[in-house]
């Protein structure tokens, strides 16, 4: 340990001295210049370096779409300095190499048409794209196929793939909205024509209390096969409000058809009124009111001579209400000679 720190101690005295401190910065500066000048020599000669770019079409018709391409990139070698393949390696570039879709040729393979450009054209094409400077050695594949198919389009619904449940006393108040709540859709035409609708992630919410406002995605059911949606994502809104029960006191009517029309006179019911009881809305509580509810008895077939009891209806009443039962749910009867 003493050694170490006394060696140590040794060093940082060498930096101290004046004149020897002169002499490390000079041959660390001639160091750093060698370097320097050997990487730039070995940088200035020519080699060969491989390189991949994304491959498009353009000028394709509007009647057809790709559904099938045998190769997404074109690899390719070069014959160039190292300083401009050091540049090319580090050179950000999301560029894609475009291809003419009017010059593909045609050829049946396994029965099918196939659309293909040949290795003179890719190398045509990336000779263009490329800087000068750079001897283009060879492509790879020598030969792309694509399979062009009919396209189509049309608008589809989308639906909310979710589930969702309320804390006690809260439920969902009104429709949920979907933005948007259709798309257009755009692909193969034998997927398009059958596609009956477009639907969202999956999602669970549990024990709601306030309204839900989010963004999710569309599930893309042809995403490799060429479809295309116009939307990615959707906005769903779930309107949520604290509910308390409700009941209210309905006379009961007798609802007849034109041939047993008189008989409602002669009906007597026991009882009379019924209770409903309903959920609503506490910001709706002030507009309940008894008149917008009808409450009604069918009257009875002339043939059901032993029927004993009719069953209640409440089939109007207003939409901010949900009915949860109805007391009694049937009243006994008596026709009056």
């Amino acid at each position: 340990m003493n050694r170490q720190l006394r060696s140590l101690i040794n060093i940082r005295s060498l930096f101290r001295e004046p004149g020897r401190k002169k002499k490390l910065y000079i041959f660390l500066v001639c160091l750093f210049c060698s370097a320097s000048f050997w990487l730039f020599i070995k940088l200035s000669r020519e080699t060969q370096a491989s390189f991949e770019i994304p491959l498009g079409f353009t000028n394709i018709a509007s009647d057809v779409i790709i559904t099938r391409q045998s190769n997404s990139s074109l690899g390719y070698t070069l014959q160039t300095t190292g300083l401009k393949v050091l540049g090319s390696r580090f050179r950000a570039s999301g560029d894609t190499l475009k291809l003419d879709a009017g010059s593909l040729g045609r050829i049946s393979r396994e029965g099918e048409l196939w659309h293909f450009m040949a290795a003179n054209q890719l190398t045509m094409a990336l000779a263009n794209y490329l800087e000068g400077g750079r001897a283009l050695l060879n492509v790879f594949p020598d030969t792309v196929f694509v399979k062009l198919e009919f396209a189509s389009e049309k608008k589809v619904p989308v639906h909310l793939n979710g589930l969702y449940s309320f804390e006690k006393r809260f439920g969902q108040y009104g429709d949920i909205v979907l933005t948007p709540d259709s798309i257009v859709v755009r692909g193969p035409k034998n997927m398009v024509d059958t596609l009956q609708a477009l639907y969202t992630e999956a999602f669970v919410f549990e024990n709601l209390t306030a309204p839900v406002n989010e963004r999710t995605k569309i599930i893309n059911p042809g995403f490799n096969l060429e479809l295309n949606i116009q939307d990615t994502h959707v906005d769903f809104y779930i309107p949520v409000e604290e509910y308390t029960e409700a009941t209210l006191e309905l006379g009961l009517q007798v609802i007849c058809s034109d041939e047993n029309f008189a008989a409602a006179t002669n009906l007597r019911l026991f009882p009379n009124r019924v209770e409903v009881i309903c959920l609503v809305a506490l910001k709706d509580y002030s507009l309940l009111d008894p008149a917008l509810f009808i409450a009604h008895v069918n009257c009875p077939d002339r043939n059901q001579k032993d029927l004993k009891t009719l069953e209640v209806f409440v089939e109007t009443y207003p939409g901010f209400v949900t009915i949860q039962n109805i007391r009694p749910a049937a009243v006994e009867f008596l026709i009056m000679e």
